[in-house]
Protein backbone atom coordinates (compact mmCIF):
# COMPACT_ATOMS: atom_id res chain seq x y z
CA UNK A 1 0.00 0.00 0.00
CA UNK A 2 1.05 3.61 -0.46
CA UNK A 3 1.06 6.29 2.07
CA UNK A 4 1.34 10.15 2.13
CA UNK A 5 4.28 11.05 4.79
CA UNK A 6 5.72 14.90 4.01
CA UNK A 7 4.39 15.35 0.79
CA UNK A 8 6.53 11.92 -0.35
CA UNK A 9 4.80 8.80 -1.86
CA UNK A 10 5.80 6.09 0.35
CA UNK A 11 5.62 2.53 -0.44
CA UNK A 12 5.97 -0.20 2.33
CA UNK A 13 6.51 -4.19 2.91
CA UNK A 14 5.04 -3.12 6.52
CA UNK A 15 1.80 -1.67 7.47
CA UNK A 16 1.69 1.40 8.49
CA UNK A 17 -1.43 2.91 10.41
CA UNK A 18 0.32 6.17 11.37
CA UNK A 19 0.64 7.33 7.88
CA UNK A 20 -2.28 8.74 5.90
CA UNK A 21 -2.83 6.52 2.40
CA UNK A 22 -1.53 8.39 -0.93
CA UNK A 23 -4.16 10.25 -2.75
CA UNK A 24 -1.77 12.22 -5.24
CA UNK A 25 -1.23 10.94 -8.74
CA UNK A 26 0.65 7.72 -9.99
CA UNK A 27 4.40 9.37 -10.11
CA UNK A 28 7.04 7.12 -8.92
CA UNK A 29 7.71 6.27 -5.64
CA UNK A 30 9.96 8.35 -3.21
CA UNK A 31 10.31 6.15 -0.03
CA UNK A 32 10.54 2.37 -0.43
CA UNK A 33 10.43 0.59 2.99
CA UNK A 34 10.99 -3.00 2.71
CA UNK A 35 11.47 -6.24 4.91
CA UNK A 36 14.93 -7.78 4.04
CA UNK A 37 18.30 -8.47 5.29
CA UNK A 38 20.49 -5.79 7.00
CA UNK A 39 24.13 -6.54 7.96
CA UNK A 40 25.50 -6.45 11.38
CA UNK A 41 28.41 -4.57 10.33
CA UNK A 42 28.56 -2.04 7.40
CA UNK A 43 31.62 -2.09 5.12
CA UNK A 44 33.82 0.58 5.53
CA UNK A 45 31.95 2.22 8.31
CA UNK A 46 33.69 5.35 9.32
CA UNK A 47 31.46 5.76 12.02
CA UNK A 48 30.33 2.89 14.47
CA UNK A 49 28.11 3.29 17.90
CA UNK A 50 25.89 1.03 19.48
CA UNK A 51 23.23 2.19 17.72
CA UNK A 52 24.26 3.83 14.41
CA UNK A 53 26.64 2.76 11.97
CA UNK A 54 27.42 5.19 8.66
CA UNK A 55 29.21 4.95 5.95
CA UNK A 56 31.54 7.47 3.67
CA UNK A 57 28.55 7.42 1.68
CA UNK A 58 25.98 8.66 4.25
CA UNK A 59 24.21 5.22 4.53
CA UNK A 60 23.06 4.27 7.92
CA UNK A 61 22.63 0.79 10.66
CA UNK A 62 20.51 1.93 13.01
CA UNK A 63 19.30 -0.86 15.77
CA UNK A 64 17.37 -0.98 18.61
CA UNK A 65 18.22 -4.54 20.79
CA UNK A 66 15.28 -6.92 20.48
CA UNK A 67 13.07 -4.92 18.27
CA UNK A 68 14.75 -4.14 14.31
CA UNK A 69 17.31 -3.09 12.48
CA UNK A 70 17.09 -0.48 9.93
CA UNK A 71 19.12 0.19 6.85
CA UNK A 72 19.02 3.50 5.55
CA UNK A 73 20.30 4.31 2.10
CA UNK A 74 20.34 7.71 0.10
CA UNK A 75 16.91 9.14 1.78
CA UNK A 76 14.98 6.57 -0.12
CA UNK A 77 14.76 3.45 1.01
CA UNK A 78 14.57 1.62 4.37
CA UNK A 79 15.56 -1.85 4.68
CA UNK A 80 14.07 -3.21 7.57
CA UNK A 81 14.96 -6.73 9.54
CA UNK A 82 12.79 -7.54 12.43
CA UNK A 83 13.37 -9.20 15.82
CA UNK A 84 9.69 -9.08 16.46
CA UNK A 85 6.36 -9.19 14.76
CA UNK A 86 6.95 -6.79 11.73
CA UNK A 87 3.37 -5.18 12.44
CA UNK A 88 4.53 -4.60 16.15
CA UNK A 89 4.38 -0.98 17.21
CA UNK A 90 7.57 -1.00 18.41
CA UNK A 91 9.31 -1.39 14.79
CA UNK A 92 7.06 0.97 13.79
CA UNK A 93 8.01 3.98 16.71
CA UNK A 94 11.57 3.42 15.63
CA UNK A 95 10.75 3.16 11.91
CA UNK A 96 8.67 6.68 11.98
CA UNK A 97 10.97 8.40 14.63
CA UNK A 98 15.03 7.86 14.63
CA UNK A 99 15.23 6.30 10.90
CA UNK A 100 12.41 8.87 9.56
CA UNK A 101 15.03 11.38 11.19
CA UNK A 102 18.19 9.85 9.49
CA UNK A 103 16.14 9.80 6.08
CA UNK A 104 15.25 13.34 6.17
CA UNK A 105 18.99 14.69 6.65
CA UNK A 106 20.00 12.34 3.88
CA UNK A 107 17.31 13.92 1.83
CA UNK A 108 18.59 17.65 2.96
CA UNK A 109 15.43 18.15 4.56
CA UNK A 110 15.32 19.43 8.10
CA UNK A 111 13.65 17.21 11.01
CA UNK A 112 13.37 19.05 14.26
CA UNK A 113 12.39 17.57 17.49
CA UNK A 114 9.34 19.57 17.85
CA UNK A 115 5.65 19.48 17.43
CA UNK A 116 3.57 22.19 15.29
CA UNK A 117 0.23 23.31 14.82
CA UNK A 118 -1.52 25.85 12.69
CA UNK A 119 -2.32 29.40 13.43
CA UNK A 120 -3.55 32.27 11.99
CA UNK A 121 -2.93 30.41 8.49
CA UNK A 122 0.73 29.58 9.49
CA UNK A 123 3.05 26.67 11.54
CA UNK A 124 3.85 27.14 14.34
CA UNK A 125 6.55 25.15 16.24
CA UNK A 126 7.28 23.75 19.96
CA UNK A 127 10.76 22.06 20.15
CA UNK A 128 12.60 20.95 23.00
CA UNK A 129 13.94 17.65 24.79
CA UNK A 130 12.13 14.43 25.32
CA UNK A 131 9.77 15.01 28.13
CA UNK A 132 9.65 18.64 27.41
CA UNK A 133 5.83 19.22 26.89
CA UNK A 134 6.12 18.93 23.02
CA UNK A 135 2.90 16.61 23.11
CA UNK A 136 1.00 17.75 25.54
CA UNK A 137 0.88 21.55 24.37
CA UNK A 138 0.04 20.16 20.43
CA UNK A 139 -2.76 18.34 22.08
CA UNK A 140 -3.57 21.47 24.49
CA UNK A 141 -3.75 23.37 21.10
CA UNK A 142 -5.84 20.36 19.45
CA UNK A 143 -8.63 20.90 21.60
CA UNK A 144 -8.79 24.20 21.42
CA UNK A 145 -9.13 23.54 17.79
CA UNK A 146 -6.09 24.40 15.75
CA UNK A 147 -5.08 21.92 13.10
CA UNK A 148 -1.64 19.42 13.94
CA UNK A 149 1.36 19.37 11.27
CA UNK A 150 3.46 17.08 13.05
CA UNK A 151 4.08 15.52 16.49
CA UNK A 152 7.51 14.51 18.36
CA UNK A 153 9.31 15.54 14.08
CA UNK A 154 8.32 18.50 11.92
CA UNK A 155 10.16 18.65 8.94
CA UNK A 156 11.09 21.90 7.63
CA UNK A 157 12.38 22.57 3.93
CA UNK A 158 14.39 25.01 3.95
CA UNK A 159 14.49 25.29 -0.17
CA UNK A 160 11.01 25.92 -0.54
CA UNK A 161 10.57 29.18 -2.89
CA UNK A 162 8.76 31.20 0.06
CA UNK A 163 11.06 30.45 2.79
CA UNK A 164 10.93 27.73 4.89
CA UNK A 165 7.99 25.52 5.20
CA UNK A 166 6.69 23.00 7.42
CA UNK A 167 5.86 19.15 5.44
CA UNK A 168 2.76 17.44 7.54
CA UNK A 169 3.85 14.07 8.51
CA UNK A 170 1.57 12.06 10.84
CA UNK A 171 -2.00 12.19 11.64
CA UNK A 172 -1.72 11.67 15.57
CA UNK A 173 0.07 12.73 18.30
CA UNK A 174 1.74 10.23 21.42
CA UNK A 175 0.59 11.28 24.59
CA UNK A 176 1.54 9.80 28.69
CA UNK A 177 -1.30 8.27 30.34
CA UNK A 178 -0.97 11.52 32.85
CA UNK A 179 -0.94 13.77 30.05
CA UNK A 180 -4.23 12.43 28.56
CA UNK A 181 -5.62 12.30 31.51
CA UNK A 182 -4.88 15.76 32.43
CA UNK A 183 -6.45 17.10 29.14
CA UNK A 184 -9.24 14.56 29.65
CA UNK A 185 -8.50 12.34 27.19
CA UNK A 186 -9.84 8.27 27.42
CA UNK A 187 -7.04 6.17 26.41
CA UNK A 188 -9.25 2.89 26.66
CA UNK A 189 -9.15 1.47 23.06
CA UNK A 190 -5.84 3.31 22.14
CA UNK A 191 -2.77 1.74 20.51
CA UNK A 192 0.66 1.74 22.59
CA UNK A 193 3.73 3.01 21.07
CA UNK A 194 5.40 0.26 22.42
CA UNK A 195 3.94 -2.63 24.43
CA UNK A 196 5.33 -1.94 28.18
CA UNK A 197 4.79 1.95 27.85
CA UNK A 198 1.98 4.12 29.22
CA UNK A 199 2.34 6.08 25.90
CA UNK A 200 -0.73 5.78 23.50
CA UNK A 201 -1.66 7.22 19.36
CA UNK A 202 -4.11 9.64 19.67
CA UNK A 203 -5.72 9.98 16.53
CA UNK A 204 -5.80 13.72 15.09
CA UNK A 205 -8.12 12.29 12.23
CA UNK A 206 -9.86 15.54 11.00
CA UNK A 207 -7.82 17.58 12.96
CA UNK A 208 -4.72 16.81 10.91
CA UNK A 209 -3.58 19.69 8.44
CA UNK A 210 -2.55 17.70 5.69
CA UNK A 211 -0.85 20.34 3.02
CA UNK A 212 2.24 22.33 3.57
CA UNK A 213 2.49 25.90 5.50
CA UNK A 214 5.53 28.44 5.85
CA UNK A 215 6.82 28.32 9.48
CA UNK A 216 6.27 31.51 11.18
CA UNK A 217 8.11 31.20 14.89
CA UNK A 218 9.71 28.31 17.09
CA UNK A 219 8.79 28.00 20.69
CA UNK A 220 12.05 26.41 22.56
CA UNK A 221 10.48 24.57 25.80
CA UNK A 222 12.12 24.94 29.12
CA UNK A 223 10.95 24.23 32.50
CA UNK A 224 9.94 27.30 35.17
CA UNK A 225 10.58 26.00 38.40
CA UNK A 226 8.04 29.18 39.77
CA UNK A 227 5.32 30.63 38.03
CA UNK A 228 7.98 33.40 38.26
CA UNK A 229 10.26 32.65 35.92
CA UNK A 230 7.19 31.18 33.62
CA UNK A 231 6.72 33.50 30.36
CA UNK A 232 8.11 34.06 26.79
CA UNK A 233 11.19 35.50 25.92
CA UNK A 234 13.00 36.05 22.11
CA UNK A 235 16.29 34.23 21.58
CA UNK A 236 18.71 36.66 19.70
CA UNK A 237 22.21 35.93 18.33
CA UNK A 238 24.44 33.03 19.09
CA UNK A 239 21.93 32.39 21.88
CA UNK A 240 19.22 31.48 18.88
CA UNK A 241 21.64 29.81 16.65
CA UNK A 242 22.51 27.38 19.66
CA UNK A 243 18.70 26.44 20.41
CA UNK A 244 17.85 26.02 16.96
CA UNK A 245 20.97 23.54 16.64
CA UNK A 246 19.84 21.87 19.95
CA UNK A 247 16.30 21.57 18.13
CA UNK A 248 17.44 19.36 15.50
CA UNK A 249 16.12 16.04 15.22
CA UNK A 250 18.68 13.35 15.51
CA UNK A 251 21.83 16.14 15.37
CA UNK A 252 24.52 13.58 15.98
CA UNK A 253 23.45 11.30 13.31
CA UNK A 254 23.36 14.03 11.54
CA UNK A 255 27.03 15.25 12.30
CA UNK A 256 28.01 11.77 11.88
CA UNK A 257 27.39 11.78 7.86
CA UNK A 258 29.33 14.69 7.47
CA UNK A 259 26.33 17.55 7.42
CA UNK A 260 27.95 19.96 10.03
CA UNK A 261 27.61 22.46 7.55
CA UNK A 262 24.13 22.16 6.24
CA UNK A 263 23.13 22.44 10.01
CA UNK A 264 24.48 25.60 10.95
CA UNK A 265 23.54 27.38 7.30
CA UNK A 266 19.56 25.93 8.51
CA UNK A 267 20.29 27.43 12.08
CA UNK A 268 21.52 30.47 10.67
CA UNK A 269 18.50 30.82 8.24
CA UNK A 270 16.09 29.70 10.64
CA UNK A 271 16.97 33.05 12.99
CA UNK A 272 15.31 35.43 10.43
CA UNK A 273 12.20 33.98 12.09
CA UNK A 274 11.03 34.76 15.79
CA UNK A 275 12.80 32.11 17.67
CA UNK A 276 11.21 32.16 21.38
CA UNK A 277 12.46 30.29 24.53
CA UNK A 278 8.56 29.21 26.34
CA UNK A 279 9.27 28.39 29.83
CA UNK A 280 6.44 26.94 31.34
CA UNK A 281 5.49 24.82 35.03
CA UNK A 282 5.86 21.00 34.54
CA UNK A 283 2.13 20.55 35.56
CA UNK A 284 -0.88 21.44 33.37
CA UNK A 285 -2.36 24.26 35.91
CA UNK A 286 -1.62 26.89 33.37
CA UNK A 287 -1.52 25.47 30.25
CA UNK A 288 -4.97 27.15 28.55
CA UNK A 289 -3.33 30.29 29.61
CA UNK A 290 -0.54 29.35 27.44
CA UNK A 291 -2.06 28.72 24.65
CA UNK A 292 -4.61 30.84 24.74
CA UNK A 293 -1.63 33.83 24.79
CA UNK A 294 0.40 31.96 22.22
CA UNK A 295 -2.68 31.42 19.96
CA UNK A 296 -3.29 35.53 20.25
CA UNK A 297 0.20 36.24 19.65
CA UNK A 298 -0.11 34.98 15.98
CA UNK A 299 -3.58 35.05 15.08
CA UNK A 300 -2.77 38.76 15.63
CA UNK A 301 -3.18 41.05 12.55
CA UNK A 302 0.36 41.54 10.98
Amino acid sequence: MNHALCGLKVSSDLPLPDLLPWTGDDRATDIEIRLGDVPDRLEHAVHEGPLLQVTADGACRYAIANVAAYLVEGGRRVTVRPWMEPDAPDVRVFLLGSVFGVLCHQRGLLPLHAGCVEIGGRAVAFAGDSGAGKSTLTAAFLRRGHAVLADDVTVVDLAAPGGPLVLPSFPRIKLWRDAMDGLGLPADGLERSRAQLQKFHLPVESGFRAEPLPLAAIYHLHTAHDQRHAGIETLRGSVAVDALLDAVFRRQAALRMGRRGPLMAAAMRLTALPGLRLSRMPDLTALDATVAAIAARHEAPG
